[in-house]
């Protein structure tokens, strides 16, 4: 008879393994019911004044992983919604032994972003206002999926921005008591962004669009980036009380080295070292039939100064630039246009930040172009944006007018035709808000004046003959130098009307 001891025992074995591993799972589920309810003690805890809600939190305490479906998240004015919400790698020992949420990485599937920069933020329930947010919360990586962020001045986007997020990295992310009162209620060390659609409505007339936004170890790269008139000219024309420009902007690559934002008193912050813009093409229109903006009109200086938003770009370069300006005059002819191409222009330090340094720097800005597509223009320009005074200066040169390529724009808008040749004007002034002072030097030859008749087409002799009369042909070929030109500035009008009115003075004083 065989003894059936070594059965018994193999049996035994399995059944003390199967009784281990019911045990084992009994504890698995012990233990993962009790990391449940501290993890969701703990963000109800420490999240309750941000009205933290959610369908159900699914907890792996194995690979310290944990689900949360349908999530809804406000931080200070920023609410999110989301499909899915993936913890990875919580680390439990920070949280029970100093009472501190760390995560390792958080991924959201699926959110919508909604920040609203005004105070109309729903308040919390009544029955947790007594409760705070005492501890910290620690997010090494948090990632967006096929998410979109908008931004709103009244929970509407009507007025506001529009970014769709492919994929979105947010590293070192942390929220404090203190971080929840700031527009961003949180602190980063650095943000990458893959976004295909951009939309931000400029004024009840534009819209800025981009096709595709990269933000990258510090480098932002813009494609396709547009202002878009929201009317033809026409419709525009008739919504208009005041004159107004209508723009259309079209920039195929815009980019920003060492890229960053966050704000500095509660007011947005840019910084970039070096930007990029490329071929970019500017088409500016406006109906000086319609009554003009008496508004007084601020020089860039004082513009930037006063600005909101806080600035420091070290560099602009913008390189293979056109702009077409267009301006009707008479309501039965096309508008008059002048048209600048080739243009490549660098700007220097336009920065609003640290203005009581002593070292802060000037603003300065050179261009070359082609004018009327024949020209040859070079210009310099420097401020001081921090100066009360807005004092600046200018000067330049530009060489190779013919007449008839300025006809384009004089005879719609000033029912005048020219012949003959500005062979080179050089100019130079200093001025302020009120007034400028500067010397030009201009070369011409055969010079004669043309003066229409209201209906654009017959020539008027007799003001044709005065015109031509007064103009100093008898000094083709000299240079001619004038001193001391004044201009005294129409602070309804822009700072180019104003350059514009430096360089006429200069011009009529030497032809007359």
């Amino acid at each position: 008879m065989e003894s059936t001891e070594p059965v018994d025992k193999k049996y035994k074995i399995i059944l003390y393994a199967v009784i281990g591993v019911f045990v084992f799972l009994g504890l698995l589920f012990l233990a993962n019911k009790f990391v449940k309810q501290q993890i969701t003690a703990g963000i109800e805890k420490e999240l309750i004044n941000s009205n933290v809600e959610y369908k159900d939190i699914s907890v792996n305490i194995l690979n310290g992983s944990a689900f949360v479906s349908l999530p809804k998240l406000q931080l200070g004015n920023a609410t999110i919604t989301s499909e899915e919400l993936e913890v990875i790698d919580l680390d439990y020992k920070e949280y029970f032994s100093n009472n501190k949420i760390v995560f390792d990485r958080i991924v959201f599937k699926k959110p919508e972003i909604l920040i609203i920069k005004s105070d109309t933020l729903n308040k919390p329930k009544l029955k947790n206002s007594k409760k705070k947010f005492k501890d910290d919360i620690k997010i090494k990586h948090l990632v967006i999926h096929d998410g979109n962020l908008k931004i709103s001045e009244k929970d509407s986007t009507k007025q506001g921005l529009y970014v769709s997020l492919k994929k979105m990295d947010i590293y070192d992310l942390h929220v404090t008591k203190k971080s929840l009162k700031n527009k961003i209620p949180f602190s980063f060390r650095e943000v990458s962004i893959n976004s295909d659609s951009l939309f931000y409505s400029l004024n009840p007339e534009h819209d800025l669009q981009a096709k595709k936004l990269i933000l990258k170890k510090g480098t932002l790269s813009i494609s396709d980036l547009k202002i878009v008139p929201k009317y033809s000219k026409a419709e525009f024309d008739k919504r208009q009380k005041l004159e107004n420009d209508r723009f259309e902007l079209n920039i195929p690559q815009l980019i920003m080295k060492d890229f960053a934002w966050g704000f500095n008193e509660d007011k947005l912050q840019l910084q970039s070292t070096k930007t990029s813009i490329d071929k970019a093409e500017a088409r500016i229109y406006r109906n000086k039939l319609l009554p003009d903006d008496n508004s007084k009109k601020p020089l860039y200086s004082r513009k930037l100064r006063e600005l909101e938003t806080k600035l420091k770009f070290d560099e602009i370069k913008i390189s293979h630039a056109s702009v077409i300006y267009e301006e009707k005059s008479v309501a039965e002819r096309p508008p008059g246009k002048v048209m600048f191409s080739d243009m490549d222009v660098t700007i220097a330090n336009v920065s609003n930040i640290n203005m009581e340094s002593e070292e802060f720097p000037l603003t300065t800005l050179t261009a070359k172009a082609k004018f009327m597509g024949r020209s040859n223009l070079n210009f310099n320009m420097e401020f001081d944006i921090k100066d009360p005074e807005d004092k600046f200066k200018f000067s330049g040169n530009i060489s190779g007018i013919a007449g008839e390529a300025m006809n384009s724009f004089l005879k719609p808008a000033m029912n005048i035709e020219i012949e003959g040749n500005i062979s080179s004007m050089y100019f130079n002034f200093f001025g302020n808000n009120y007034s400028a002072l500067g010397d030009t030097r201009l070369e011409y030859h055969d010079f004669k004046v043309e003066v229409l008749r209201k209906d654009g087409q017959r020539k008027n002799k007799l003001l044709t003959g005065l015109a031509n009369l007064i103009l100093k042909n008898n000094v083709a070929n000299k240079k001619i130098d004038q001193k001391n030109i004044s201009a005294i500035r129409d602070q309804t009008k822009s700072f180019w009307n104003f350059l514009w009115l430096c360089i006429k003075n200069g011009a009529l004083k030497s032809f007359l």
